[in-house]
């Protein structure tokens, strides 16, 4: 992976966007790597995966009884309700 400085990249923008189409490319500021520029297409396969992990995580809750935020509030907020009418806790 290409490396650059911050101060490189504002006088060679055009030149690392076009190298960041083939690369990833590191953008460091006093030192440090704070943020990489990479190739749309990696971006796009990167939000596909997340998206995908995100939907298996939903629908392995779903087989497990999870019933979703609204039936889950309403579920606490009837409970809690029924709670302070009878005076448990």
């Amino acid at each position: 992976m290409k490396t650059i400085t911050a101060t490189e990249l504002k006088t060679k923008t055009g030149a690392t966007l076009d190298a960041a189409q083939r690369e990833p490319v590191a953008i460091e500021k006093n030192g440090r790597q704070v943020a990489v520029i990479i190739p749309k297409a990696d971006y796009d396969r990167l939000m596909k995966l997340e998206n995908e992990y995100w939907l298996a995580r939903v629908e392995a809750a779903e087989k497990t009884g999870y019933i979703g935020t609204e039936a889950t509030t309403a579920f606490f907020k009837e409970k809690l309700k029924g709670d302070a009418e009878t005076g448990s806790d």
